[in-house]
């Protein structure tokens, strides 16, 4: 025996309408109060991104600002500086001029490099209570060889003794080395790129360094021209010195 089904076609109770419809308000105001939410966000982010940006403008300004009052003050005590070591150059320059302080009894001395040669003077006319003998010497001028210059440096033992030092490249054959005996050793090494030069020093001065006339005498060859020695070696057994050069060449590789 088949069971017996009821149909029915009522529309549901009207408390489970009620229900959908108080679901579904919420859930339209959870989503409006969340875009609302997202939209104070994004403009207090905006906000907070505008005061960030004109506090970085803000704070360039200033730093540029400063940077400019820094040059310029800067600049002020530069030129208050070259302005007063003028007015105290004028007047030491006056004074001296006014003291008539001059050189006397230039004298040469040994050769000190290639083509160079120390000569010493005494500052005479310097004033017993004069405290600035050094200075004063530094800046008075002589003549040596037609050449005027002022010394390299200056030795004070007292007023009548201010003594100035030159070193002075300007005819002094006698203190004119050269080199000799060109001598090719081949590569430095297999694969170096380069090749040793080997010559030896003539001519230098009695009582002359040997390493300074070494390494300032001037050299040339292959095209090439060097104002001394790389390298030096003094030769003991027979009191000679050699000079050395690396050079590049291909042929080494």
């Amino acid at each position: 025996m088949r069971p017996h089904v009821v149909h029915s076609n009522s529309p549901p109770p009207p408390y489970h309408s009620r229900e959908v419809d108080e679901h579904n308000r919420e859930v339209e105001e959870g989503r409006r109060r969340e875009e609302l939410e997202n939209i104070r966000n994004r403009n207090q982010w905006q906000r907070e991104v505008e005061e960030h940006d004109r506090e970085v403008k803000e704070n360039r300004r200033c730093e540029e600002e400063e940077r400019i009052r820094i040059r310029e003050q800067w600049g002020r005590e530069v030129a208050e500086h070259d302005r007063k070591v003028e007015e105290r150059q004028k007047r030491e320059e006056e004074e001296r001029l006014r003291l008539n302080m001059f050189w006397t009894d230039p004298e040469p001395h040994m050769c000190t490099t290639y083509s160079t040669r120390e000569f010493t003077a005494r500052l005479v006319n310097v004033p017993s209570y004069y405290n600035r003998r050094v200075e004063a010497c530094m800046a008075t001028a002589i003549q040596i060889h037609g050449v005027e210059s002022t010394p390299k440096w200056c030795e004070d033992h007292g007023p009548n003794n201010v003594v100035g030092h030159w070193e002075v490249d300007q005819q002094q054959p006698d203190c004119v080395s050269h080199w000799t005996w060109y001598k090719d050793l081949g590569c430095v090494s297999p694969g170096s790129g380069q090749r040793r030069i080997e010559q030896y020093l003539k001519n230098i001065p009695s009582g002359g360094d040997w390493r300074e006339f070494c390494a300032t005498t001037p050299a040339s060859f292959n095209g090439v021209h060097f104002i001394g020695a790389q390298s030096c070696l003094l030769d003991r057994n027979n009191d000679g010195t050699w000079g050395y050069w690396d050079i590049d060449d291909e042929s080494c590789n």
